[in-house]
């Protein structure tokens, strides 16, 4: 039996913390779940062995667990046994960790234990999408049907990270050309023309001393620059480990932002209605379902609000009426969500959600890039002018004096 540490909120909604005992994580919160506790996070604080398995891990990516899980369906719907299955897959896995975590799964089942609870106890680099699907489809006798879903599910995942990585491929060059741009020409071609200033002896036009000033703060000062941006990101970092009230607002925060708000949340939305639709098609209950589905959703707010409808969802309330309470997620997205309920074909309803978010968001995205290019040339354009400008004006006033002289 493990030992879980776990941070939730209590039926009176004060934030506890704890440990709790348990043979697995599903049946750790469960268990806190039981006694009035909505979690919020949960690990396991295991031996010395076990925190260095998990540390090594890394997370799998979603066309490695795409092709896994194709593996899984053709094999087992061949008729062969579960324990000679995870040998062919680890064989076939390229992913050093993942082939680990596989032959060490096929030695416990093969011992006669649980497939989701070895996965779970092995795969630290798995996410709770695939333990949970496996294990709902290990108590129900599906575990084909839920493979070729996952294979499709993770197949979906790994298409549209792609296409919205290719899309930022080119605008983050460009970020990225012009502050190193910037850089060399405060750092080291300022300080030449400052040089050839002090040489003429005139006083210096204000824009000119403000781009020396500036130069010489970031010649002196650079490690500072770096020490407190360093420093900045850490401490939001540390922030959000330790303070939930803190992630919270941060999170939220991140979905009110202008164009990236808007993206965060139908991302957010469309992982609710393809992790849905993937939890209920396994046999799991809405509110297990919802309960699983909200500690994978990337943005912790809208994880958080989704997590909090839990207990009415045990207490017999509909999903799409406790999801628009908590007015964090889409209006279609609920109302779909409802439409789903109402006709009695919930899963494929969030699949067509899903599907619809995906496309939303790489077309916002590309919105977004669009805008972000122009603007991002135009800025460099105007810091360059900024810069020629302070370094032409003295030329000016001498070239004035010169000519008054005459």
């Amino acid at each position: 039996m493990k030992t879980y540490k776990y941070k939730a909120r209590s039926s009176y909604g004060a934030i506890v913390d704890g440990v709790v005992e348990a043979n697995t994580e599903y049946e750790a919160v469960t268990q806190l779940k039981d006694e009035g506790y909505i979690v919020s996070s949960i690990e396991a604080t295991g031996s010395e062995h076990d925190i260095d398995l998990h540390l090594k891990n890394k997370k799998t990516k979603e066309k490695t667990l795409s092709v896994m899980c194709n593996q899984f369906a053709i094999i087992l719907e061949a008729g062969l046994p579960m324990v000679r299955t995870l040998e062919l897959v680890a064989g076939q896995t390229e992913d050093k960790t993942l082939k680990e975590v596989l032959t060490n799964v096929a030695d416990d089942v093969a011992a006669g234990y649980e497939l989701a609870s070895s996965f779970e106890k092995y795969g630290g680099n798995l996410p709770t999408t695939f333990i949970e699907s496996v294990r709902a489809g290990e108590q129900s006798g599906s575990l084909i049907m839920v493979f070729n879903k996952l294979a499709d599910f993770y197949r979906k995942q790994s298409e549209t990270k792609g296409k919205v990585k290719s899309a930022m491929m080119y605008p983050s060059f460009i970020m990225v050309v012009a502050v190193i741009v910037v850089g060399v020409i405060m750092i080291f071609a300022v300080p030449t023309f400052k040089t050839t200033f002090d040489s003429m002896g005139n006083e210096l036009p204000l824009p000119t001393q403000i781009m020396i000033d500036t130069s010489d703060f970031m010649t002196k000062w650079w490690w500072v620059i770096l020490l407190v941006i360093a420093l900045s990101y850490g401490t939001i970092q540390l922030l959000k480990r330790k303070n939930e009230d803190f992630h919270l607002q941060w999170s939220k925060l991140g979905t009110k932002v202008p164009v990236l708000g808007k993206i965060t949340t139908m991302s957010a939305a469309s992982q609710y209605a393809s992790t849905m639709s993937v939890m209920m098609m396994a046999g799991l209950s809405s509110a297990q379902a919802v309960e699983v589905t909200s500690r994978t959703i990337g943005n912790f707010y809208m994880g958080y609000q989704l997590a909090s409808i839990v207990p009415a969802l045990e207490a017999g309330k509909p999903i799409a009426e406790s999801l628009a309470s908590t007015e964090a997620y889409p209006v279609l997205c609920t109302e779909m969500t409802g439409v789903g309920e109402q006709t009695g074909e919930l899963e494929h309803t969030l699949e067509v959600v899903s599907e619809y978010y995906d496309f939303e968001v790489q077309e916002a995205t590309a919105r977004a890039i669009g805008l972000m290019e122009p603007i991002t040339i135009c800025l460099l354009a105007g810091i360059v002018c900024i810069i020629l400008l302070a370094v032409y004006l003295p030329m000016f006033g001498i070239y004035g004096d010169f000519n008054a002289t005459l």
